[in-house]
């Protein structure tokens, strides 16, 4: 019954490929948000042209930048704030990392300044792909990535805009890499997807994702708090990601750190006596977590625990057993990451099994469909 279930989404998830609304084809990514100095060049001849058309013709390797006083000052030279660094036939560099397009430097909003990356949202995303999953996975699966962080460019773009960019370089938009971290593998499933976005009832689909489900995605209702959950993100039932690392995690934690942790945003917590996980979701995380100290009990939200916490050593909120043993406390749990949306080791799973990309998506967003993105400039 299982495999026929199975057979009827893969089935649906083939459908035709719609046309979707016109959209930028431009990104602004901010790559350094705030610094005094910077190493800027390209791998041939570049020019650093600023906002009074002053023009710096240059050889290519590095140059140090650096900003004091309003003024960004290159070999002997003063120059006006915004800069915009090109080179017509090489990449350029940032630091010791690669990128495609060009620089805007301008003034960043904690006084310093900030390096923005101006290219194709097509280029960023071969900088984005390896970085978000692993570049020697199957093709399919770098497909699926390749559309649902597409997706979430498209649905995202002026997040940063107070700060003069579009996204960040960072996990608080999606990681990129630049040039640097493009592999062939990655940048063939990014062509082989173009202008491919996924949608729901005509809009961009949410496409959240995370490392392993352990089995089970979740509803963001229970880790976010979300009133409207948007049916492809209600949860599925996922084999796929068994052999995945961290569908079985354990790490011991310090008291007196989690109490110091807890502390920054919980008042008056005494030493801890017990953690407990309360209810369950359909996904099989716990919803909330009760900590138990001298001076009472305070109830957590599970997820928002887990970030209190450390996230890092505290895979998911999906507990096995949670126990205090000589002054640490024990953690056990399934999964890594919210375990909303798409399942990275399970896309991975999908793929092995000869799994399409369209088939992936379907399975992990049931409902939503490819659509084909114009983009206006």
């Amino acid at each position: 019954m299982k495999n026929i279930v199975l057979s009827v989404l893969f089935l649906f998830a083939a459908s035709s490929i719609y046309a979707a609304p016109v959209a930028n084809s431009i990104v602004k990514i901010g790559v350094i948000v705030n610094t005094n100095s910077a190493n800027i060049g390209a791998s041939a001849n570049f020019s650093i042209s600023d906002a009074k058309g002053k023009k710096l013709n240059l050889s290519k390797g590095l140059t140090r930048l650096s900003y004091s006083g309003g003024v960004v000052s290159v070999e002997n030279n003063k120059l006006t704030l915004p800069l915009r660094v090109e080179s017509d036939r090489g990449l350029l560099y940032a630091n010791k990392t690669a990128y495609r397009g060009y620089f805007l430097i301008v003034k960043s909003q904690q006084g310093g300044i900030a390096v923005i990356n101006v290219l194709k949202l097509e280029d960023y995303l071969k900088g984005v792909v390896p970085r978000e999953s692993d570049a020697k996975w199957p093709i399919e699966t770098l497909k699926s990535q390749s559309v649902i962080s597409r997706t979430y460019t498209l649905a995202n773009l002026g997040k940063h805009s107070a700060q003069g960019f579009d996204l960040c370089a960072q996990t608080h938009c999606q990681v990129y890499g630049g040039a640097s971290a493009e592999s062939p593998l990655s940048n063939e499933a990014v062509s082989e997807t173009a202008n491919q976005v996924l949608t729901y009832n005509g809009k961009y689909a949410q496409t959240v994702f995370h490392a392993n489900c352990a089995g089970h995605t979740e509803n963001p209702r229970y880790v976010w708090g979300w009133t409207d959950v948007p049916k492809y993100l209600e949860g599925v039932k996922c084999g796929f990601c068994k052999d995945a690392p961290y569908s079985q995690w354990e790490t011991l934690i310090e008291e007196d750190f989690i109490r110091r942790q807890l502390l920054k945003t919980e008042k008056g917590i005494g030493e801890i006596l017990e953690i407990k996980p309360e209810g369950k979701t359909p996904g099989g995380s716990a919803i909330e977590v009760i900590v138990k100290h001298t001076k009472g009990e305070i109830r957590l939200n599970a997820y928002r625990f887990r970030l209190l916490t450390d996230a890092w050593k505290i895979k998911s909120n999906t507990f096995k057993e949670i126990k205090k043993t000589e002054g640490s406390f024990y953690f056990s749990g399934f999964g890594w990451g919210h375990k909303v949306g798409l399942c990275q080791w399970g896309a991975r799973g999908m793929g092995l099994d000869g799994k399409t990309h369209n088939q992936i998506l379907q399975f992990y967003y049931p409902g939503t469909e490819i659509e084909i993105v114009k983009y206006r400039n």
